[in-house]
């Protein structure tokens, strides 16, 4: 009888320890997932950021040529091998009057100036405010402007002079000029409020302003 119920509590025992081995298998801990956060790519794709170039242009800025960047005046002498003074493009280099002379050096700065071919008298300086405004081609007035042309005309009648404005302050206009049968290139400076402009003696005729059509005004 003693030896049965020791096989009955062996036999016992051996089944509840099969049964715990079995409950903990079926209840094993799930594995832990790695908190180590996934690394980034270096940088978002193109599609990503912006949308692509034809979905939108801007429109293309258009500015004149004039607005972009300031006046630059001569202070020097051009460069022989400037072609706007001493070439057969200057009328009056082709016709045999070539620096230094006043027409000559007005006409190339003028064309330095404005960049295009100038419509300014092919006659003596004296000719060329009147030649302006009877044919309207540039505005004109008496008010010196950078770029502009000032005009004299000789009271003996002669054949007048003609000078670059290449700066002005509140009193005072600097010139640049050549003169016939005298300085290649020379600059001087007249008083704003002389009637005259700085020639004793000389007619004082009023400016041509080559980087304006006579038709604005």
């Amino acid at each position: 009888m003693l030896i049965k119920f020791v096989s009955f509590v062996t036999a016992f025992l051996l089944l509840a320890c099969t049964i715990t081995a079995i409950s903990a298998a079926m209840y094993e801990e799930p594995e832990q997932v790695s908190e180590e956060p996934v690394p980034a790519t270096d940088a978002p794709t193109e599609s990503a950021t912006q949308p692509p170039a034809t979905e939108k242009q801007l429109p293309e800025v258009l500015e004149h040529p004039q607005t972009q960047e300031a006046y630059t005046p001569r202070l020097t002498s051009p460069d022989v091998d400037n072609t706007r003074y001493y070439s057969s493009e200057n009328p009056f280099y082709a016709a045999g009057y070539g620096m230094p002379n006043c027409t000559c050096y007005a006409w190339g700065r003028a064309y330095e100036i404005s960049g295009e071919r100038p419509e300014l008298s092919p006659y003596d300086a004296c000719t060329w405010y009147d030649y302006n405004a009877e044919n309207q081609i540039y505005d004109y007035g008496d008010q010196p402007e950078p770029g502009a042309i000032a005009c004299w005309a000789y009271a003996d009648g002669g054949p007048g002079h003609v000078a670059v404005v290449e700066q002005v302050d509140d009193d005072t206009v600097l010139l640049s000029n050549s003169a016939y049968s005298g300085a290649e290139f020379y600059m001087d400076t007249v008083p704003v409020d002389d009637p005259s402009a700085g020639r004793e003696n000389w007619i004082f005729q009023g400016y041509i302003y080559p980087d304006g059509k006579a038709e604005r005004r």
